[in-house]
């Protein structure tokens, strides 16, 4: 391929919501979906971006059928875990031939484009290490992984393979600590809370 990207995102989406009793990733925030929020800063970086889906992927197509530049493919096997869905989205995005995978998730509104940008240029700076989101307790996804880790994303088991792969690595991932953790937004009550949060401040997100 001429000029290989530096980067494929890949968004995972492909989960039923079960804890939140409706599919979450159509939930309104600031104006758009859950869902369109994540793809609108994904694309911002401007990288490929490739959206697994699963349990609601018809709905999915649906729902960002007006949008360019993105691909989706269909995960059969989305309720076997997380590792799944990410070996989907690695599979679409070696055929760009990338030097990373940065995998997202759709269910963390505060994650914009600013904060994206911030893993990716850590990772610019240094294409040879993974980058990933420090949390308190562990380090995981948002997070940038060398495209050397393919094999080992493709065959990654249950919900936990690429956080697995970072502990893994130990000392030689490069952690990006944001001013509040992302949080996953997986129940009516975290929905509320983010969307009171919102109100008060209006524009909560990550730097």
């Amino acid at each position: 391929m001429d000029n290989p990207p530096l980067l494929v995102t890949i968004i995972l989406a492909a989960g039923e919501s079960r804890r939140m009793g409706e599919p979450k990733l159509f939930l309104p925030i600031r104006g758009e979906s859950m869902l369109r929020k994540a793809v609108f800063a994904a694309l911002d970086l401007g990288h490929p971006l490739v959206v697994v889906t699963g349990a609601y992927h018809d709905q999915i197509k649906d729902h960002l059928s007006d949008i360019d530049g993105l691909q989706l493919v269909f995960n059969p096997a989305w309720s076997t875990g997380m590792s799944t869905s990410i070996a989907c989205g690695i599979e679409v995005a070696l055929s760009y031939q990338p030097r990373g995978f940065f995998i997202t998730l759709a269910d963390q509104p505060s994650m914009s484009v600013e904060s994206l940008g911030a893993i990716d240029a850590i990772f610019l700076e240094d294409q040879s290490r993974i980058v990933a989101t420090y949390y308190p307790e562990r380090l995981g996804v948002p997070a940038i992984f060398p495209a050397r880790y393919a094999d080992q994303l493709l065959n990654g088991k249950g919900p936990n393979g690429a956080r697995q792969l970072i502990a893994a690595a130990g000392g030689r991932v490069k952690a990006v600590k944001f001013h509040v953790p992302p949080i996953d937004i997986d129940t009516p009550e975290e929905y509320q809370r983010y969307m009171s949060e919102y109100q008060r401040t209006k524009e909560p997100k990550n730097k």
